[in-house]
C-alpha cells in the first residue's frame, strides 16, 4: 500500500511540473526572439520617474526593429536605453507616438544576444497596478511586426 501511495504522489508531481518543464524548455530551444524578464525601478507605484525594465532574447533571424504598445495612463519622459548583454549602449533611434514606442536598431541585433530596454522616466497616475506592454517586433527579411508576447511590470 505504501508505494502506492508513493508512486502515486511521485507521478502527481511530475504531472503538475510537466506544463512549465515543457513551456520552459520551449522558449529556450525556440529559434524565434522572445521575451525574458521585466522589473520596475523602483516598483513603489506613487514613485514618479522609475524606470520599466525587460530583456528580449534574440534568436532565430537577426531584429531590426521593436515596437512597445504603452498602456493607458502611462508616459515615457526619460527615453528608451538599450544595451547587450555586455552591458553595451546599442545605438538606436525611438519615438514614442501616442500609446506606441518604436526602436529601431541602427545595425540589426544579431541573434544570440539578448538585450535589455529600459523605459526611463515612467509617469503613472500613482497607485498599484500591473502595466502591461505588448511587444513585437521587426526580423531582417521580414517586413511584417511579429507579436513577441506581453510584459507585466508590477508596482505597489
Amino acid at each position: 500500500m505504501k508505494k502506492l501511495i508513493y508512486a502515486t504522489a511521485f507521478t502527481v508531481i511530475l504531472a503538475y511540473n510537466a506544463p512549465a518543464t515543457i513551456a520552459g524548455g520551449a522558449m529556450q530551444n525556440a529559434n524565434i526572439p522572445h521575451l525574458v524578464g521585466s522589473a520596475a525601478t523602483p516598483n513603489k507605484a506613487r514613485f514618479q520617474g522609475a524606470t520599466h525594465h525587460f530583456e528580449v532574447h534574440v534568436q532565430g533571424r537577426a531584429l531590426s526593429e521593436i515596437a512597445i504598445a504603452l498602456p493607458d495612463n502611462l508616459s515615457i519622459r526619460g527615453g528608451i536605453e538599450v544595451k547587450n548583454q555586455s552591458n553595451q549602449k546599442i545605438k538606436t533611434q525611438v519615438s514614442v507616438n501616442n500609446q506606441k514606442a518604436t526602436v529601431v536598431f541602427a545595425q540589426p541585433v544579431a541573434p544570440d544576444t539578448t538585450i535589455s530596454i529600459d523605459m526611463r522616466g515612467i509617469h503613472t497616475p500613482g497607485y498599484s497596478r500591473n502595466w502591461g506592454y505588448a511587444i513585437s517586433g521587426k526580423m531582417v527579411g521580414i517586413n511584417a511586426e511579429i507579436p513577441l508576447g506581453r510584459v507585466g511590470i508590477q508596482t505597489y
